[in-house]
């Protein structure tokens, strides 16, 4: 059986049912310093293999249940997520989206 992938620059806005193949460039755990250094969520940097690189991340609810299969320069394959607009407060990128499992 073949699983065809899409590339990160043909993703829209919404619920993403399709699978897009990545390699994880880094990742690491974003805290609220305000709020006695609160873990918020798991950021992700991710690349495909045109090099479309975007910025991603694991909800704190669910980052436990992925941390530990996490490996930078891992090859994954990524299905029902979520592309949302990137949060203007915070931006690393220039991508206008943004990916959240």
């Amino acid at each position: 059986m073949v699983i065809y992938s899409i590339l990160l620059a043909n993703l829209k806005v919404g619920c993403c049912s399709d699978t897009t193949e990545v390699h994880l460039l880094r990742f690491w755990e974003a805290r609220n310093v305000r709020k006695c250094d609160e873990l918020m969520n798991l950021d992700i940097l991710l690349i495909d293999e045109n090099s479309t690189v975007i910025q991603g991340y694991v909800n704190v609810n669910r980052q436990f249940m992925f941390k530990q299969r996490l490996s930078e320069g891992s090859v994954y394959r990524l299905s029902g997520f979520d592309e949302t607009c990137r949060n203007p407060n915070f931006r690393m990128l220039d991508a206008p989206f943004s990916i959240r499992t």
